[in-house]
């Protein structure tokens, strides 16, 4: 029978189905779809978006080298001490006013005061007067009293018109419960090039909440406290204009620099970052609402602050407050706004006026174009296509170098801008489409080289299947007569390693893996014949006793001719179990066997489950010294050999697995006459 040699069509199935460049060019299309798919989901989800740029920019802004805080504003805060040597709050507004004037004395340039006066003081003597009158229907005269003591308010009032002091306010959209006001500041306009009014999305509330007429109408200026909290209950931004029936007010922070500076108008412009606010010399950016991104202290700094006794007691020193601008507000519990920002859970409101002004003042600006989200998105776009077009074919070492680079600089390059300029532009999405596109093409690369390794591996193992038949065929062809004695000793040994993979002696020993090696390795055991001459191999009769030694040589011929190969192409576990068939097929149980007398355990499992299979098939097969057996023959004579010949576990399992063996052999007939042999009874 000729040797089976692999036909070129077997390996044509095996051949990659994709050349590299329609890879590159599958690579680029995913890439692509993945990137776009991913810019949609950046505009479909903009909250989820804001908040990763919120979190790394607050990383960011962290990082940014400590700068001291400007020494303009000073805070006059209403704490415990406060309380407890004056009084709960509200104080009688008398009493306000003197800490005002004593503020005023110490030099301040000018003072915010973080509280809305919304309704009269109770405790004022002509204000008991008319509730007693009201409430009661008493009425006492207020003879013997200081006239300038009878309302509170006016002498509040009266204070305000004589000093650099700024009242609060409140816009809304509530319905007002009072008498609408028009607050009083300084004049904001908007100027353009066009001298068109050119608003963007500037807050515009219906109504507002002011003080009381009295004080409302005494004080040269006001400002309002509202405030911007983000999705996340954080405060980041803080407006400092809202226009209000048509026309521009500022914060309290903006109105109590403004007054300090004696600057009493601004001007506001549009462009396409957002707004510009010209106040005096400074141009402040804001964002098209009007919000100021506020460069909050770090959590170690902190601005200037003195209790409002030790003012009123007069323990200051002229010093602290001259020439500066005072916010006067409150920190004691539960008098205090806490408004938690990135970088301090616990910030008070007081406080957020005053870095408001510390901003001002050193002209220190944080600012988010508007057009910000816009350029991320896009540029996270372009890096995706241009990364996923230029390294689609790029090995490992390339991507890694490559996104490890373009990372840094998004990061070093939005960091510089931010140091530099106050610009924030977050690195958050360019970064994040950096790492899908490593991630994904590193994936996709893995999966086409195992792919690739996979189709080659299977084209090695058909190959070498090839090859092994072809090799082991060497024999065959040498020796017409043996048939397909190589294909079915090779399934023999399948099942009998099969049924002994149950045994709990060989469960660890015999893997799927190693079984497919045996099965895969069988046909190489008599590789050994092709060494031998053929007056011995082909002598049609029973060999002589010196011709028998040299037959005897196959085994270890065959062992030599694995060695060789295993030399060249290295050993694997595919070579060791060969050498060990081919080597050890004709040793016995009892160590009579040939080459090495091996006996029991010694002979190695494979070749022990080779000899029962080899002699099995050689009773079975008609040779030039003998006849074909029946099945039931050769069945008998192998458990004869059981303890002597056979290892006898494995004539148990040729018991367990005899009618197998006989499919087997039916399946690949040497001759039609052999059927007949085999399924004799004798």
């Amino acid at each position: 029978m000729p040797p089976q040699i692999l036909q070129k069509t077997q390996l044509d199935g095996l051949t990659p189905q994709f050349s590299k460049s329609e890879e590159k060019i599958n690579t680029i299309l995913f890439g692509t779809a993945l990137t776009l798919l991913l810019l949609i989901l950046g505009v479909k989800f903009p909250n989820i978006v804001e908040k990763i740029n919120n979190e790394v920019t607050a990383v960011q802004i962290r990082l940014l080298p400590e700068t001291p805080l400007s020494r303009l504003p000073v805070i006059v805060e209403v704490d415990e001490k406060s309380l407890v040597e004056y009084g709960q709050w509200p104080w009688p507004r008398y009493q306000v006013a003197q800490l005002l004037e004593a503020i005023q004395r110490a030099g301040a340039l000018s003072v915010a005061i973080d509280a809305v006066f919304v309704e009269r003081d109770r405790t004022s003597p002509l204000e008991i007067q008319r509730v007693a009158e009201r409430d009661f229907g008493q009425f006492f005269s207020l003879k013997g009293i200081d006239k300038a003591l009878w309302d509170y308010d006016y002498a509040l009032g009266e204070t305000l018109k004589s000093g650099p002091f700024i009242l609060s306010y409140f816009f809304s959209n509530d319905k007002p419960y009072q008498k609408s006001c028009q607050p009083k500041s300084a004049g904001g306009a908007w100027f353009s090039a066009g001298g068109e009014k050119q608003s963007l999305h500037v807050p515009a509330p219906q109504n507002v909440f002011c003080n009381i007429e009295v004080l409302q109408l005494a004080a040269k200026y006001s400002g309002f406290i509202n405030s911007k909290v983000d999705a996340d209950g954080l405060y980041r931004e803080s407006p400092l204009i809202i226009e209000y029936n048509g026309q521009l007010y500022p914060s309290l922070a903006l109105q109590a620099y403004l007054s300090a500076k004696k600057i009493d108008h601004f001007l506001v412009s549009a462009k396409e970052s957002g707004l510009t606010l010209q106040a005096g010399k400074i141009q402040i950016p804001l964002d098209h609402a009007g919000n100021l991104l506020v460069r909050f202290p770090k959590s170690e700094q902190t601005f200037e602050k003195i209790s409002a006794s030790d003012v009123l007691s007069n323990k200051i020193g002229t010093s602290r407050l001259k020439d500066k601008i005072v916010i006067v507000g409150f920190s004691a519990t539960g008098l205090h706004e806490v408004r938690p920002t990135p970088y301090a859970p616990q910030f008070l409101g007081v406080e957020v006026h005053a870095s408001i002004i510390d901003n001002l003042s050193r002209h220190n600006f944080l600012h988010r174009p508007d057009y910000a989200n816009g350029l991320e998105l896009f540029l996270a776009t372009m890096l995706g296509l241009v990364l996923f077009i230029t390294l689609a074919s790029a090995g490992p070492i390339t991507l890694t170098i490559v996104h490890c680079l373009i990372i840094f600089l998004l990061f070093a390059g939005s960091q510089s801008l931010l140091a530099l300029s106050g610009m924030v532009v977050s690195p958050a999405l360019p970064v994040i489409m950096a790492l899908v596109t490593f991630l994904s093409l590193s994936l996709i690369k893995y999966a086409q080289e195992s792919l690739h390794t996979k189709r080659m591996n299977l084209m090695v193992a058909r190959t070498q299947e090839g090859i092994i038949q072809s090799f082991s065929s060497m024999s065959e062809f040498r020796d017409p007569e043996t048939g397909a004695h190589i294909r079915r000793t090779q399934h023999y040994v399948k099942v009998l390693a099969t049924h002994l993979q149950q045994h709990p002696k060989f469960q660890t020993e015999l893997t799927d893996d190693i079984i497919e090696l045996f099965f895969k390795a069988a046909p190489l055991h008599d590789i050994g014949k092709v060494g031998i001459r053929d007056n011995i191999l082909l002598k049609p009769g029973y060999l002589e006793s010196d011709e028998f030694e040299i037959m005897k040589s196959h085994p270890q011929i065959g062992a030599d001719i694995v060695d060789a190969v295993a030399a060249q192409s290295g050993w694997n576990p595919f070579m060791r179990i060969a050498q060990e068939i081919c080597l050890s097929h004709h040793e016995k149980w009892d160590g009579s066997g040939y080459p090495k007398g091996l006996v029991g355990e010694e002979i190695p499992l494979s070749a022990r489950l080779m000899m029962l299979a080899d002699v099995y098939d050689a009773l079975i097969s008609k040779r030039v010294y003998k006849p074909a057996y029946s099945h039931n023959k050769a069945k008998s004579i192998i458990l004869e050999g059981k303890n002597k010949h056979f290892d006898p576990l494995v004539v148990d399992a040729f018991l367990a697995t005899e009618n197998q063996f006989l499919e087997i052999a039916l399946q690949f007939l040497d001759s039609d006459d052999q059927r007949q042999t085999l399924l004799s009874e004798v």
